[in-house]
């Protein structure tokens, strides 16, 4: 869009109403659809999952929480991008803290190689599982997503109409995932698969369980007598890792870093910071949303607190296992004759919890809809979750071209840039041997730890810079009030989300995940007081 059209329609929005303005923004915006195309990904994906599998209608209220913390610290980095002529890297590292700043984009290349190629094997398990393509030979898929993601960055590097091809590529994905997963939900509610009493009532938060199950699982537990207190701790603890889980994907450091350079990417400037709030608004936080929470609808309405359904074995052994354990810990020690028949012994109400907590997937859950949605369950769920996969492994891959040119202080040098994004491709390409058994355990434990450690501290640096008199000058808002309490808040959400993964891991058994999490418990606050005394050593008047 030229410089001219685009201050003409500024202005036509400046003069317009409510519903017009929403029209000409939504014509203009980009930086935001991008940030959904990665959020959109598999960790909302499984979060949405999980939520509904073992919470039900309940935690409804819980991702739009999250992503509504996410978009306020996303409109202070927007803000701060567009006051300052400065990089928000250079801006950081000169105001606040140069670790601080180096941590922020180490973190965000490791979390972008890592979990690209997570994007990789869903997208693969979603072309052979659900679209049966290339059932036998993963690497074709894996080359053709690393080739035609690259080929797009390519061309969005370049002047003209070949820079708008990301935009539309990415919109188009976007609207793709809501769309298959809305028609799913309508195909649901026509056939009156939905309560929507409970659906409307799990909108408000329930901060109570964090602390204890789900009210629908009272009977089921009840019913299992001398072993109630086990199940009531299980699912608790459970419920709390999905919240944390569901509550980290919505946000993640990387997205916190793509956004300032999304934006200079674009040509926005000072007069362009109301089109950046409503660009996250309609862009990010309504599919993000929509997208979600059709997705919970979906699990919620198939598998919450029954004791029947689409499950796996594996997953439901897994489950019981557990309880066996807890009651004989020889049980670990017997041959696969004998654990079998020790499951068989189990009473039923034990049995119909282990059915109703077992972990799904995508593909249980396109198979549970099948007497719904008919031979069209598999196509409607794989489109859209291919369409989650691809979109989520573009914008992994231009994070890291902006990550790595901005680390030789060339910043969408295209070369550089090019160099950066072809990083992730490569372990994409790599994901069916990656991503599988215990070297999936070993990428994703660190890369997890790091990436959820950090995100506190990214949240610490722009709320510090949107304090900075030195960074912004006269842009520096004079009644910030509500917009520091808004950042606080948001801030602390995240902050207890990290600590409170961090300590589930501190307390884990296996040395890895204990000895990661005792790394993070100390890396946290210590880099959180760095940047503290760093921002009042170079913000004195």
């Amino acid at each position: 869009m030229n410089t001219e059209k685009e201050s003409q329609l500024l202005s036509e929005a400046a003069k317009s109403s409510a519903l017009g303005k929403f029209s000409i923004y939504f014509r203009m915006s980009g930086p935001g659809w991008v940030q959904a195309a990665v959020t959109l990904g598999g960790g909302s994906l499984v979060g949405a999952l999980y939520l509904g599998v073992i919470g039900g209608y309940q935690f409804m209220w819980l991702q739009p929480l999250a992503m509504l913390c996410g978009v306020i610290m996303l409109a202070a980095i927007s803000y701060v991008t567009l006051s300052s002529e400065e990089r928000p890297f250079v801006a950081a590292k000169k105001h606040i803290s140069p670790t601080l700043a180096w941590g922020w984009l180490i973190a965000t290349i490791i979390a972008n190689i890592v979990f690209c190629s997570s994007q990789f094997a869903l997208g693969t398990d979603a072309a052979q599982n659900n679209l049966s393509i290339f059932s036998k030979s993963p690497y074709a898929i894996t080359a053709i997503f690393a080739v035609g993601s690259l080929t797009l960055l390519w061309l969005s590097r370049r002047e003209g109409k070949a820079s708008k091809v990301i935009d539309y590529v990415l919109k188009g994905l976007v609207a793709l995932v809501v769309l298959a997963f809305m028609g799913v939900v309508i195909v649901l509610a026509a056939k009156g698969g939905v309560n929507w009493g409970a659906l409307f009532q799990g909108l408000i938060p329930d901060f109570s369980a964090l602390f204890k199950p789900a009210s629908t699982y009272a009977d089921a537990i009840s019913a299992t007598g001398n072993n109630s207190d086990y199940w009531t701790s299980f699912i608790a603890n459970n419920q709390r890792n999905v919240i944390i889980g569901a509550f980290g994907s919505a946000v993640g450091i990387n997205m916190t870093f793509l956004l300032p350079y999304s934006l200079k990417a674009k040509g926005w400037g000072k007069k362009h910071r109301e089109l950046s709030r409503y660009d996250l608004f309609l862009g990010l936080f309504v599919p993000f949303i929509l997208a979600t929470s059709f997705l919970v609808i979906a699990t919620s309405s198939q598998f919450h607190a029954k004791k029947d359904g689409v499950y796996s074995q594996a997953s439901y052994e897994k489950v019981v296992d557990k309880l066996l354990t807890k009651t004989d810990p020889a049980f670990d020690k017997l041959n696969a004759d004998e654990k079998a028949t020790a499951r068989e012994a189990l009473p039923q109400a034990d049995k119909d919890l282990g059915v109703m907590l077992a972990e799904r997937n995508a593909r249980d859950l396109a198979t549970s809809l099948e007497p719904f949605l008919g031979k069209n369950a598999q196509l409607i769920f794989g489109i859209g979750v291919l369409a989650m996969a691809i979109s989520t492994m573009i914008v992994h891959m231009m994070m890291n071209g902006y990550a790595i040119s901005e680390a030789f202080g060339k910043p969408g040098q295209t070369t550089l840039f090019m160099l950066g994004a072809s990083m992730p491709a490569i372990t994409g390409f790599l994901s069916p041997i990656l991503w599988s058994g215990e070297a999936k355990t070993a990428l994703v434990v660190p890369a997890a730890v790091i990436a959820t450690t950090l995100l506190p501290i990214a949240y610490v640096i722009f709320l510090l810079l949107m304090n900075s008199k030195k960074a912004l000058g006269t842009e520096l808002p004079q009644r910030r009030s509500l917009i520091n309490i808004l950042m606080f808040i948001a801030a602390g959400i995240a902050t207890f989300a990290s600590i409170w993964s961090l300590v589930g891991k501190y307390n884990n058994p296996a040395p890895y995940e204990h000895y990661f999490g005792l790394v993070g418990l100390i890396v946290l606050p210590l880099l959180a007081i760095i940047g503290i005394t760093g921002f009042v050593k170079r913000n004195r008047i």
